[in-house]
């Protein structure tokens, strides 16, 4: 480059320090409509027999995904402790909503045969309510005399796995009903050893923090933002020009048809790339400062990332915590019960749950590449790369780390409340941004974080 390149390339970026006018309003609009709006209007069609009934008031797939690991917990429970199954099942059926969540947890009753549960009765009940689904019936031929294969068809299609649970003719007990109390069996030690091999990681990631603060890398680190070396207001179009895409996506989604969010997906990804392109800049540059590059080299990157991952789950804990008193005090201030049909206080799951429980191993696989590829590849570029990148030129690292990462989580579909154990999690990967500069070490924490989530589930389901 020459010195009159050098020159001009230095003025354009002073120019651009400061982003254009919309990019907040944008980020702000696109964040309160994709973190609110979308998880509030429902953009699915209602079943055709029951057009009364809306999505919320059946119930999610996702809930169902989450009902059945609470279910298999409470199957192995129950062969070795009745009395804390009976009070597991009360807990369940007084936190459950929606018409599929509690048809299950009826199925569910059965299955354990709990003393005095009455659920024909429950479920008489249950069938009174406005727009009752067709399907309810099997469910109550399941508790009287049992279901036929062709029955049992018509219960798997609505409750999936909860139709294994159902009774077979003249009240025999279900064909898998040995496959089931031993694959619940597996899965109550599949959550023991997550939870042992968290505490341990989470272990690991204090000490890994305490070196690392002992070694004022924090304040002495590898990333130390430089205004002119990239526009740094062109940062932050590109992140407000992410948002944009996939807000108008759903938008369009809502209003017109739902194949429109994916184009929104995949324009979220090209426009904003290519946005530095139409201002003029190099591609190279702006890569460097977003963080796509070698590092250190990449194996030892991906080490980092490796290593990394132990401190983001040591602060992924608090913020889990932080969620759990959140959810708790919620609870104890919020009236209802189960008479209410209320959603019981807490974070929502995640709709890939629900992708989980309805999809075949296709699907599932599909899903795994999503999480553990697609989103780190994509969400590190955009809110560790671009947003961090721009936050870093006006304020220090913390700072910048928590509006990132209150971004991050208010974007995602679990709910507010769930802000806090998301937003650790997110301020553990500007640490590692911070630490490492390049984002090869974040990527790599991300996708093991996804992907460990993803194959626990696929193994529970």
């Amino acid at each position: 480059m020459s010195n009159d390149e050098e020159k001009q390339e230095l003025v354009s970026s002073r120019e651009d320090r400061k982003a254009a006018a919309w990019t907040w309003p944008v980020i702000l609009v696109s964040v309160f409509f994709i973190g609110w709006l979308v998880n509030v209007i429902p953009t699915g069609a209602l079943e055709p027999d029951e057009a009364e009934v809306s999505g919320a008031e059946l119930g999610s797939a996702a809930d169902l995904a989450l009902l059945q690991i609470q279910s298999q917990a409470i199957i192995a429970s129950a062969s070795m402790d009745a009395d804390s199954a009976t009070h597991a099942i009360q807990t369940l059926r007084e936190q459950t909503s929606g018409t599929r969540a509690r048809a299950a947890v009826l199925l569910l009753e059965d299955f354990i045969d709990i003393p005095d549960s009455k659920p024909i009765a429950r479920l008489r009940e249950l069938k009174k309510s406005k727009g009752a689904p067709s399907w309810l019936e099997e469910v109550e031929i399941s508790l009287n005399t049992g279901v036929t294969d062709q029955q049992r068809i018509v219960l798997r299609r609505e409750l999936g796995w909860f139709a294994e649970l159902a009774a077979g003719p003249d009240r025999t007990e279900p064909v898998k009903a040995r496959e089931i109390r031993q694959q619940s069996t597996g899965v109550i030690l599949l959550v023991m050893l997550c939870l042992f091999g968290a505490a341990g990681v989470i272990l690991v990631g204090g000490v890994f923090l305490i070196k690392l603060a002992r070694k004022r890398r924090l304040t002495a680190t590898t990333m130390k933002l430089e205004p002119e070396t990239f526009p740094r207001g062109v940062m932050l179009e590109v992140f407000a020009l992410y948002l944009c895409m996939i807000a108008l996506g759903e938008l369009g989604s809502i209003f017109f048809h739902g194949g429109i969010s994916m184009i929104g997906y995949v324009l979220s990804i090209g426009v904003p790339l290519g946005w530095p392109l139409f201002r003029g800049h190099k591609w190279k540059p702006f890569l460097h400062s977003l963080g796509w590059h070698r590092g250190d080299g990449v194996w030892k990157e991906i080490g980092c990332g490796i290593l990394g991952y132990s401190g983001v789950l040591a602060i992924a804990s608090i913020g889990i915590a932080l969620t759990w008193i959140l959810t708790m005090s919620v609870g104890m201030f919020s009236g209802g019960g189960a008479e209410t049909a209320a959603k019981p206080a807490g974070p929502e799951p995640h709709p890939i749950l629900g992708w989980m429980f309805s999809g075949d191993w296709i699907a599932r696989i599909l899903c795994l590449l999503l999480a553990a590829v697609l989103a780190p590849l994509l969400e590190e570029a955009l809110f560790r790369g671009a947003l961090h990148r721009y936050l870093r030129g006006q304020f220090g690292f913390f700072a910048s780390a928590l509006i990132t990462s209150v971004i991050f989580a208010a974007l995602h579909p679990q709910g507010w409340m769930a802000i806090p154990a998301l937003g650790a999690i997110g301020i553990g990967f500007s640490l590692l941004r911070e630490w490492r500069d390049s984002l090869i070490a974040p990527m790599v924490a991300h996708s093991i974080n996804n992907g460990a989530l993803i194959v626990a589930v696929w193994v529970a389901l």
